[in-house]
């Protein structure tokens, strides 16, 4: 990853329209006694020639309300317990009204009162990613949705919080070293945390929250990726375990869906999505969930062996519980290789190749939009065909 700057980060003044006159106070409402002689405290807010009442549930005798120094009189720790609920209430109403006034943007009442509700969002890079998230959960991809979920969750395991003005780039190498030591994440892990950290910052930028770091400071790396495959003979050793008395039902039901992205290609999201309806007679026909792309595959006979008699799979399991499963499986197999299900892809498509399969039938089974993103596969088969040449030694050696 590159940081294209080395700024000093300083504070904009924008010649943008600016909020109106902004005052609050604390005030005691003496119109209305309680029955035992208190009344209640208020926060009382005037912004562009609109007043708003906040309740602060705080009631007191107002005899011991100082309205000039705006604090309750007396040593009692319940004094000094409302005092300080007054005192943070006050200074959160302060902060949001600072970080409009430095980025430029046009403080209403709304939206005063939006940010109060959720307080941290205009503050917290964290809170606004979540808040952002939950706004776009129906829009997303269940894959891309889980996918973003993650990376909140890593940013919170990184660190509590993370104020906009923390945002630069000594955050964001702090953030690749704890990735990279702590978690022990791949290149590409990384790099996909970093592009959804990227887009959570561009729209703070674009709502006029200013960092030191912008979101067209930061470029992502692409990687190639891991591409581990399973070849036939181990394949066939997952089989022989599949149909052994000594395979617990859950445990086949996910190698059934494994085995059958082996020999058809599909992804996990497009695995769990499938039912009856998608199977007509010997064809596959479904909308990737990434890519929104209608595909229509025809099923090998091998294919067919891993779905039910009414062209499902059995049972119901998250993506997560699969890939710790797929691991125990391949322990149990005597595979030594780093197994998820999107092995399987990968299995599939080299092998495809190697049976002599043509690149550009692949790229259609495989949904790539892009040949490039399909000739990698060509490569593994070269270097395959590469070391197996060396076979050849054994002869006369």
């Amino acid at each position: 990853m590159q940081i294209h700057t080395n700024k000093l980060y300083v504070p904009h003044n924008y010649p943008t329209k600016m909020s109106g006159k902004f005052t609050h106070k604390i005030i005691i409402k003496k119109d209305y006694v309680r029955i035992d002689g208190t009344c209640a405290l208020y926060i009382q807010l005037f912004l562009d020639g609109k007043r708003k009442r906040l309740p602060l549930n705080i009631f007191v005798n107002p005899k011991i309300f100082d309205e000039k120094r705006q604090v309750i009189k007396g040593n009692s720790q319940q004094v000094k317990d409302n005092n300080l609920v007054i005192g943070q209430k006050l200074a959160e109403i302060n902060h949001i009204a600072v970080n409009y006034r430095l980025s430029g943007a046009y403080l209403t009442l709304e939206k005063l009162l939006e940010d109060l509700n959720n307080p941290s969002s205009k503050v917290d890079f964290i809170k606004f990613c979540e808040k952002e998230l939950e706004k776009q959960k129906n829009t997303l991809a269940k894959g891309t949705y889980r996918q973003q979920l993650s990376t909140i969750t890593k940013l919170k395991k990184f660190k509590n919080s993370i104020l906009f003005q923390e945002i630069n780039n000594d955050l964001i190498n702090e953030l690749i070293i704890h990735c990279k030591k702590k978690l022990k994440n791949k290149d590409t892990t990384i790099q996909t945390t970093l592009k959804n950290f990227k887009k959570f910052l561009h729209i703070a930028n674009k709502k006029g929250i200013r960092t030191e770091l912008k979101f067209d400071d930061i470029t992502v790396k692409s990687f190639k990726g891991d591409r581990t495959f399973l070849t036939p003979e181990e394949i066939k050793i997952l089989y022989e375990y599949r149909e052994s008395k000594f395979i617990f039902k859950a445990r086949k039901n996910i190698l059934d869906r494994f085995l059958f992205s082996c020999f058809t290609g599909l992804r996990i999201s497009d695995i769990q999505n499938i039912s009856d309806k998608n199977i007509i007679g010997n064809f596959l026909a479904f909308q990737s969930e990434k890519t929104g792309k209608f595909q229509k595959i025809k099923l090998n006979e091998s294919a067919k062996k891993f779905i039910n008699s009414n062209n499902e799979f059995n049972g119901s399991y998250t993506n997560e519980h699969i890939n710790r499963e797929l691991k125990f499986i391949a322990g149990a197999c005597g595979i030594k290789k780093n197994i998820t299900f999107h092995v399987s892809r990968h299995s599939f498509a080299t092998n495809f190749l190697i049976k002599g399969g043509r690149i550009e039938n692949l790229q259609k089974i495989l949904g790539h939009s892009n040949i490039r993103e399909t000739m990698i596969y060509v490569h593994i088969v070269d270097s395959i065909m590469n070391e197996e040449i060396n076979n050849m030694d054994d002869i006369i050696n």
